[in-house]
């Protein structure tokens, strides 16, 4: 056996914990690639989406005032499960969990090929956006104020998250389309384009451009990765700060 203090490292760490600040900055290395090479156009429709979503939220519920208790109404049975009298990390777990789950049906909406479903979702909260400022406005509240006090502070790391959720839903839609030709061409014996690249199934951790070159075959892992070291950390700081700070503003 070896000698515990023969492992460690000249500054007294394991070996194992001098590897992780390294595998930590590698995968996110890694995920910026990815962003660049693949998600980010699709980060821009959703952004798009978002905008148009708020833009017909706001000017439709603006000129139909009347439409706007039976809106609201609907939004907030739809987070019933959210107790706002709780504590403030009672209210932020919960947060958590309901933004996480509704993350992550979004992306699955992107197993089916071709429709691109995820985009629905920035454009219902760019529309839920656009409910709230006309709420507000109708009310004679002071607009600004609500969006910087109780919409911006978790908002940016939220609807980043929700951005970033479209994103991967879409690669995903179109990963999937892409599956589905290759498969119709192999039924109808026309040649692949090329050579499909075969990564090793049982390395979640190898690079990014092998991960890459395999699409689709390895779609769901590259999505769950980037959902994981993305989505899920903004979704937690975006909670904590809908729960902690926002009460308090």
């Amino acid at each position: 056996m070896s000698d515990p203090e023969l492992d460690r490292g000249p500054n007294g760490t394991s070996p194992a914990a001098a590897r992780t600040p390294g595998l930590v900055k590698r995968l996110y290395r890694e995920e910026w690639d990815a962003w660049r090479k693949h998600y980010r156009k699709y980060f821009k429709y959703a952004a798009r989406a978002l905008g148009a979503g708020f833009v017909v939220g706001f000017v439709y519920f603006l000129v139909r005032p009347d439409q706007e208790k039976k809106a609201l109404e609907f939004v907030i049975r739809a987070l019933k499960d959210i107790r706002l009298e709780g504590s403030p990390l009672v209210l932020a777990l919960t947060l958590f969990y309901h933004n996480a789950r509704a993350s992550a049906i979004a992306v699955t909406a992107g197993w089916i090929p071709f429709l691109f479903l995820p985009i629905l979702d920035p454009l219902l909260n760019g529309g839920v956006l656009g409910l709230l400022v006309s709420v507000t406005k109708h009310q004679g509240l002071d607009v600004p104020r609500l969006v910087l006090t109780k919409i911006l502070p978790h908002g940016v790391f939220e609807l980043t998250a929700v951005l970033y959720t479209t994103s991967l839903g879409l690669y995903l839609s179109a990963g999937m389309g892409k599956k589905a030709v290759a498969a119709w061409n192999r039924r109808t014996n026309k040649p692949p384009v090329g050579p499909p690249a075969v990564p090793d199934p049982t390395n979640i951790l190898e690079s990014c451009t092998d991960r890459m070159a395999a699409e689709p075959e390895s779609l769901a892992r590259n999505v769950f990765r980037s959902f994981v070291l993305i989505v899920l950390p903004l979704l937690l700081v975006a909670a904590f700060i809908e729960g902690f700070i926002t009460p308090l503003l």
